[in-house]
């Protein structure tokens, strides 16, 4: 299962799994490095406005920032370890997709 089909389940309620959890991590961590190399990723594109809402996140957002969301929600950060929302956040910015005034 891809991580859009992923958090299209979790949008219209589905739990998300502890493996399920696992492959989203191994997808964000790829997605993250993958737009220092290209600008043409899909998950740089608009996700769905329902997608958005469950991951709760403005709408227009991109579809790495729902994936974001969303595994930040469903797992336990560590003490002192940044947050995969605030990761990519910081990505986005350092590679020019996000400008911080």
């Amino acid at each position: 299962m891809n991580y859009q089909l992923l958090l299209e389940c979790y949008a219209s309620g589905s739990e998300i799994t502890q493996d399920e959890l696992q492959m989203l991590e191994i997808e964000l961590d790829t997605q993250i490095e993958n737009i220092k190399l290209s600008r043409t990723q899909l998950c740089l594109k608009i996700a769905p406005k329902h997608i958005c809402k469950a991951a709760l996140v403005c709408q227009g957002s991109t579809w790495i920032s729902c994936l974001a969301s969303v595994f930040d929600k469903c797992s336990t950060p560590t003490l002192g370890q940044k947050t995969k929302g605030a990761i990519v956040f910081d990505e986005l910015v350092r590679q020019g997709y996000l400008i911080t005034d």
